[in-house]
């Protein structure tokens, strides 16, 4: 009776049929994926030993020793409730310390980032309001005085979410595009670039399109998986591999002026990639650093110290810090219905035509978004 319960509801809006059906196929689509799974781990001691060969493999154990960093994971998510009469519009961002507290470091309050409005519908806010998103984790990043500043997403992520949000900014009303304009004229762009140049700064994706370890290790075309996954299984617990060149983009990128593209795409190209397992219950992390911080044995090896420091359990999946970090922001979208019915209360209660103003304030359509993949 309990199964069925369960089953109920978490398919009590599906036609009984369909989940028949859904269910039906989960038996096939288990046992492809057992089969590339197991033709993956069949190929592991031959794709490590090449590894080995191309002194691709190697051992944090060999780097400096290195004291504990303090650590701040930073990250960031939005929200637009479409409803009847306007969009409602929230952008956050979060920055969590890790589990070093240090008595000397003095971080004033907030460490966050937050926006509400209502916004007319009008052009596409979503661009507009990721990067508002993405200036207030780099505001927050700006701001850390950390050893480590841990960035949700990659880099380039981050440059492609200011540069379309930036781009759109005369397509969005203004009070949802005056935030992210102030930033922008206060030296946004400069901050980025201070960011991809400093020796503290890492990017975190967990997900990206580049396969820079394929690459390196010249695979075969018939090798389909990506370089997270191939590090996971050629790696043992404590090792990293070496820091190779990320991929070049299909273009170039591009901010709005006054930025100084050709500092930015040179400070892109001198960005280095290095996958980390840290325990045998993780699997590998994906690094993205600047190349002062690669060459350097003593930064690298903070680095590493770091990550494998706020990696403590299998259930923490991703450096504390962006894991704690991950699951605030993720909350955004329960706050904003909650202030969305505050704010429907507040209007109905001064309202000489209830009916029609609960019409106007029906919520038809929520769209959320982050930051994390690229």
């Amino acid at each position: 009776m309990a199964e069925i319960g369960a089953k109920e509801q978490l398919f009590g809006d599906l036609p009984d049929a369909l989940v028949k059906e859904l269910l039906s196929q989960t038996l096939p689509v288990a046992g492809a994926l057992q089969q590339h799974i197991e033709q993956m781990r069949e190929q592991r001691n031959a794709l490590r030993e090449h590894a080995l060969q191309k002194g691709v493999v190697k051992r944090k154990a060999d780097l400096d020793a290195a004291r504990e960093p303090s650590v701040v994971g930073i990250d960031g998510s939005y929200q637009i409730h479409r409803l009847t009469a306007f969009d409602l519009c929230a952008a956050a961002a979060v920055a969590v310390e890790g589990t070093v507290n240090e008595a000397l470091r003095r971080w004033p309050e907030p460490h966050h980032r937050i926006w509400v409005g209502g916004v007319p519908h009008q052009g596409q806010p979503a661009s507009v309001l990721k990067g508002l998103m993405t200036s207030m984790e780099l505001e927050l990043a700006a701001e850390a005085p950390h050893d480590l500043i841990l960035l949700d997403g990659s880099f380039a992520s981050l440059i492609i979410a200011i540069n379309q949000g930036v781009s759109q900014l005369t397509q969005a009303d203004r009070s949802l595009a005056e935030p992210l304009k102030t930033r922008w004229n206060s030296g946004l762009h400069h901050q980025i670039l201070q960011l991809l140049e400093s020796d503290r700064a890492v990017a975190v994706p967990k997900f990206t399109s580049r396969n820079e370890l394929v690459s390196h290790l010249e695979l075969s075309t018939s090798w389909n998986a990506d370089g997270k996954t191939l590090a996971t299984l050629i790696l043992e617990p404590g090792e990293y591999t070496q820091p190779l060149d990320i991929s070049a983009p299909p273009s170039p990128y591009h901010l709005p002026e006054p930025a100084d593209n050709n500092k930015l795409n040179q400070a892109m190209k001198n960005l280095r990639v290095i996958y980390f397992r840290p325990y045998g219950w993780t699997a590998a992390v994906r690094l993205e650093v600047p190349n002062r911080t690669a060459k350097s044995n003593t930064r690298l090896a903070i680095v590493l110290e770091g990550i494998q420091r706020q990696v403590f359990s299998p259930a923490v999946r991703e450096p504390y810090p962006l894991f704690l970090a991950d699951q605030m922001v993720g909350s955004l979208a329960a706050g904003i219905k909650v202030a969305e019915q505050t704010i429907a209360q507040q209007i109905v209660s001064k309202s000489v035509d209830v009916e029609t103003t609960l019409l106007f304030l029906q919520n038809y359509r929520t769209e959320s978004g982050r930051g994390d993949v690229e």
